[in-house]
């Protein structure tokens, strides 16, 4: 018996790596999604810098993610600290971890709106309790009293004149989505993959290309010492 042999020693990542990490990174968070281990399988941190060079991480969700384009896009208010720390300097990280399958990602590259026609056809998916919400909250400001998010949200009821009785019974409700609510992309310069192995000899690669891609420039790609 070799010192190894209590190891798993077969590539977790393909052993020649693919050009792009895209294809395995979307293959992960489908599995993820498909067996639902957790509640958000497609639950990721953000981090931002803002202009103080001070960095800030917190949880957002994937909403979709583009293989082919190397790019992920999540939704929020463009008037909470991350979105002021995004205006400031659009360069961020995303981080997946997917505990149960010794997973993870890392991702890092340049942030970009995606269109108004994007945001709106995924703001009428949402269910009308978060639209109103989108209106209610000013995310980030200060808050006197959690009931005056509730008295905000009664406003924005009759302001928008929204028919509360018929969003209860689960008949279609118009509610606009609010002009500083919307998503964002992240096109990746930088993805890491990590796949757990026992005695803590992961299998981990790197790819990276520069931004703005010109050309269909691809990607570098190495493994890493775990």
């Amino acid at each position: 018996m070799t010192t190894f042999d209590a190891f798993d020693t077969e590539p977790l990542l393909p052993d020649t790596l693919p050009e792009s990490p895209f294809p395995i990174l979307a293959a992960w968070l489908a599995e993820a999604s498909a067996k639902a281990l957790t509640p958000n399988p497609n639950a990721m941190t953000l981090a931002t810098v803002g202009a103080d060079g001070q960095p800030s991480a917190r949880i957002v969700l994937c909403k979709s993610l583009d293989p082919v384009a190397g790019t992920v896009v999540f939704h929020t208010n463009f008037r909470s600290r991350k979105g002021h720390e995004i205006e400031e300097n659009p360069s961020v990280a995303l981080v997946f971890h997917w505990d149960h399958f010794e997973r993870q990602a890392r991702i890092e590259g340049d942030v970009e709106r995606i269109s108004d026609a994007e945001a709106d056809a995924y703001f009428a998916t949402r269910p009308w309790e978060r639209r109103l919400g989108a209106w209610a909250s000013q995310q980030s400001q200060p808050l006197a009293s959690r009931q005056a998010l509730f008295e905000a949200a009664t406003e924005k009821i009759l302001e928008l004149d929204i028919d509360i009785a018929a969003a209860v019974r689960g008949d279609p409700v118009d509610i606009p989505r609010p002009p500083y609510w919307g998503g964002y992309r992240v096109v990746a310069r930088r993805v890491e993959l990590w796949h757990g192995s026992t005695g803590r000899l992961h299998d981990r690669a790197v790819w990276e290309r520069e931004l703005p891609v010109v050309d269909n420039a691809g990607w570098r790609t190495t493994r890493l010492q775990p």
